[in-house]
């Protein structure tokens, strides 16, 4: 075949391995393929939004609820693994986009954020990173997100927000600060479109009991038993929650992230919820 430059460009936009072998509708495999960094713009004072080449046309074709890993390297060139999903929704084509945390100490983040534009990132998917998938079929679901585990509740969000769904949906979260709240206004443009079925809770502290912040109208403190109480719905078989932040939410909510069992003695066992309603992304 003869391709244009830029039709020659976009197909090598992806580099695959020998033979590969796909977890879902994903265009990732579950095997190391490469994609070029192509852009990188700064999203607020420790927070980047990255997005990776893929081939022309063609959509990342994420399955909702899931995630990609992707490939980095620490100081010694040991190779670390981190997941992320996405903030783009399907309907982009040619591209994705990645909301990263650049931490100091962040082995995988700094390592990004040294990339110069065109370097080749190795990303994945396998079917341990595949979540509860969209349409839930559920009456109400309540996440509880602490961070950058709002993308995928953001990335769900995106869906239970259109005109044809009826779930009732409940955001709790959490961050240090005002400034460190991602996502915002989309998170706010998606509860305005869905006609008062999402609501956003905004919980802002650096410790349980934060003192007031000026201009900050929203909850204060750290999210907890009490302000689940006050807004997730009550556990029933119609009923999901959603959990994804740090090891310590995971610890204090539903137990490990790695084991599907809801701890028994978490907040969200105290509650009444069961292991079928809890959900570790």
């Amino acid at each position: 075949r003869h391709l244009s430059a830029a039709a020659a460009a976009a197909e090598s936009a992806m580099k695959l391995p020998a033979n590969p072998e796909y977890a879902s509708s994903c265009i990732l495999p579950n095997d190391w393929a490469e994609v070029p960094l192509v852009g990188k713009k700064a999203y607020n004072h420790d927070s980047t939004l990255y997005t990776f080449g893929l081939p022309e046309g063609k959509s990342l074709s994420l399955p909702v609820c899931a995630c990609v890993l992707m490939r980095g390297f620490d100081a010694k060139g040991e190779v670390a693994v981190r997941p992320y999903t996405p903030t783009s929704s399907n309907e982009v084509l040619g591209s994705f986009d990645l909301l990263v945390k650049v931490y100091e100490q962040g082995v995988v983040s700094k390592w990004l954020d040294g990339l110069e534009i065109g370097a080749p990132v190795g990303f994945k998917h396998i079917p341990f990173n595949i979540k509860a998938q969209y349409p839930f079929g559920l009456r109400a679901i309540t996440m509880l997100a602490g961070g950058t585990g709002i993308t995928p509740m953001y990335q769900a969000l995106q869906l239970l927000a259109k005109a044809d769904d009826k779930t009732e949906v409940t955001l709790l979260y959490g961050n240090k600060s005002p400034e460190d709240i991602l996502l915002k206004d989309e998170l706010a443009a998606l509860e305005a479109q869905s006609e008062g079925r999402i609501k956003v809770v905004h919980v802002v502290g650096t410790s349980p009991d934060q003192a007031p912040i000026e201009g900050w109208e929203g909850e204060l403190g750290w999210v907890d038993k009490a302000k689940v109480e006050k807004y997730a719905a009550k556990p029933a078989a119609d009923v999901a929650f959603f959990v994804c932040g740090l090891p310590v939410m995971y610890d204090v909510f539903c137990g490990p992230r790695d084991e599907e069992e809801l701890k028994e003695g978490t907040v969200l066992h105290q509650l009444g919820y069961t292991t079928d309603m809890v959900h570790k992304f």
